[in-house]
């Protein structure tokens, strides 16, 4: 090399996908609360999910996670949405757009959802990513409603439980809420003993709550009953339930859920014993 010659270091697409998303972040967080996240973080996460569940089809092409959830402190759950409303539409389009830059194609979407996990520090951001579909089903165009027959439990449902753990919904009902024969057992005083229950309706996951006391809300709104699609976020007391489809199953970067207690056998909980009911049941 002559004397003086330049010698440029050339970035991995790893570090020139998280520059492009940590601009991303810097855009579309206001500039107070920008302060108070670590851009950088944010971005290497989202960088690093994208790049991890990465597929491939036999003629080379990447497919990356068209579903992210960017788990968050309650409290800052709300200051987002109260703040950053479009926040959610900026971080989908940007996704899109540095997938794109760097040759990945996305099956539909992408779809960000914003959950709550009272574990984590104010400020801390914990992101996770997966498939709605498979990539092979994309590539031949395949409808979406041939993915499961009616009636049946559809394949690869699951819910990530406040951002840190997954449950598969492998049956066609699960029970919600703080007694212990629920399937996800809620150890929170504003869970109802049987809060809400998912159970399978035309070949989609229903939710539906069981007339609980505090209620239970979806995408931020109190719901009696929704269909449910991959990216919807449940509220219910202090938990958040991201719902997620992936015919490859929950993401790997989530441990199985197991619940405090072993649950006893559950049956239909919209049936009740026909009592007055007790303030201790809430």
């Amino acid at each position: 090399m002559s004397r003086g010659a330049y010698n440029p270091v050339v970035a991995t697409p790893l570090e020139s996908l998280e520059r492009q998303l940590e601009a991303l972040v810097e855009r579309a967080l206001p500039r107070l609360l920008g302060s108070r996240f670590s851009t950088p973080v944010i971005a290497g996460q989202l960088a690093r999910t994208m790049e991890d569940g990465l597929r491939w089809d036999d003629r080379g092409k990447g497919f990356a996670p068209d579903q992210y959830a960017l788990t968050l402190h309650p409290d800052d759950v709300d200051t987002l949405l109260s703040q950053a409303p479009d926040l959610r539409d900026e971080l989908s389009q940007g996704l899109a757009e540095a997938a794109r830059a760097h040759g990945y194609v996305m099956a539909s979407g992408p779809e960000v959802a914003l959950a709550a996990d009272p574990t984590l520090a104010r400020w801390d951001v914990r992101v996770v990513a997966w498939h709605r579909s498979r990539p092979l089903e994309f590539t031949q165009g395949m409808p979406r409603e041939s993915r499961t027959e009616p009636g049946h439990v559809p394949s690869g449902a699951f819910l990530i439980i406040d951002g840190g753990k997954h449950y598969p919904l492998d049956r066609p009902v699960v029970n919600i809420g703080r007694r212990l024969d629920n399937q996800i057992i809620l150890e929170d005083p504003h869970v109802s003993r049987t809060h809400a229950q998912l159970r399978v309706r035309d070949g989609r996951f229903v939710l539906f709550d069981l007339g609980s006391t505090a209620g239970t809300q979806v995408n931020g709104r109190r719901a009696q009953q929704h269909v449910l699609r991959s990216g919807d976020v449940i509220r219910i007391g202090a938990s958040s339930l991201v719902y997620g489809e992936d015919l490859g199953g929950p993401p790997d970067s989530t441990p199985a859920y197991s619940p405090p207690f072993p649950p006893r056998p559950a049956g239909d909980q919209q049936t009740h014993v026909g009592r007055p009911p007790h303030p201790e049941d809430e």
